[in-house]
């Protein structure tokens, strides 16, 4: 059984004093946001309905079973909640009473299946949190979907960026407890390498390699380290800035984005979809430490006129740090 870190440890409090917990990013920001919402509109139908909070969460259960895979039983409930066959058919006939629409029973699979006009009562449906799902049982970290089970799962893959499991355990250390730290840290500037003490307060992905960010004790600049790039590193005493400090890090710039104008109008709106925009544009917030990397992974960090329209499909058309 893990234990849970207290409030009260000395890195915890150490961590504090440097400034208190790191922000999310804004797309994190936004997901927990959206599950919050959904959250408080399910509590909200709760306390319309009358319902105990248990007996939402399996009805939520079942429609959410119904709405991916068009398939929900007495087993499903039981074998996910640990009730019995007598609780599982009665929250199937009360989900019928209050969604009387929603559901057919399949007499040969002997199953329940949404109905022509079925429509969610409690559910929220949350593509970005089934697709990370999905991307990490492609992956190999996680195992299939809880609900939709196995699917035949690929992903275009990017070389690998090996870190040391010791120096991810002593920057994460660094982090917690807001100390320094002495490592060899090699670049292109100087290839052989040499060692560094830096205070860590944060890490950053890129898209492809993670980060350590962190403030340069010798000359007191915040940069990023790449961890793949650090070795024997070792913690040392407290750090002397607090994490408050990096500006870039805590400080939010919004890349606006629109469809290479090299493109067809007809091609333009395949963009737009693909993207989300609304009025032919999309806003990314970044942490001002990370827009160069997104800028980059993006293409936007070159000219429009560098790559051909069907190769480069979205320009930067502003750049606002309000």
């Amino acid at each position: 059984m893990s234990t849970k870190r207290s409030k009260s440890s000395d890195g915890a409090t150490r961590a504090q004093k440097r400034g208190g917990q790191t922000a999310p990013d804004a797309a994190t920001s936004e997901r927990k946001s959206n599950k919050k919402n959904a959250d408080d509109a399910a509590l909200a139908t709760a306390e319309t309905t009358g319902l105990p909070w248990a007996t939402m969460s399996r009805l939520t259960f079942l429609e959410e079973s119904i709405f991916w895979t068009d398939s929900v039983n007495r087993k499903d409930l039981i074998s996910r909640f640990g009730i019995s066959e007598q609780q599982a058919s009665g929250d199937l006939t009360r989900y019928q009473e209050i969604a009387p629409d929603n559901l057919v029973y399949d007499k040969s699979d002997k199953t329940y299946r949404a109905a022509a006009r079925f429509a969610p009562r409690f559910l929220h449906p949350d593509t970005d949190e089934v697709l990370s799902r999905l991307r990490l049982t492609a992956e190999g970290v996680a195992e299939d979907h809880p609900l939709i089970g196995s699917l035949s799962l690929g992903i275009a893959p990017a070389p690998a960026r090996p870190v040391e499991p010791e120096t991810l355990r002593v920057i994460i250390r660094a982090i917690r407890e807001a100390r320094q730290v002495s490592a060899h840290y090699v670049s292109f500037s100087q290839t052989d390498g040499r060692m560094r003490r830096i205070e860590p307060h944060a890490l950053g992905y890129d898209g492809f390699r993670w980060h350590a960010r962190a403030r340069d004790a010798e000359d007191g600049a915040f940069k990023d380290y790449v961890l793949g790039r650090l070795s024997g590193a070792s913690l040392q005493g407290p750090a002397e800035a607090p994490s408050s400090t990096d500006q870039d890090w805590h400080g939010w710039v919004t890349l606006t984005i629109t469809p290479n104008p090299g493109l067809s109008p007809a091609q333009k709106k395949v963009i737009e979809r693909d993207y989300g925009m609304r009025g032919g544009t999309a806003d990314l917030k970044v942490r001002k430490a990370l827009a160069y990397y997104t800028k980059h992974r993006l293409g936007l960090d070159l000219d429009p006129k560098a790559r051909r329209p069907e190769d480069q499909h979205v320009v930067l058309l502003a750049r606002s740090d309000k």
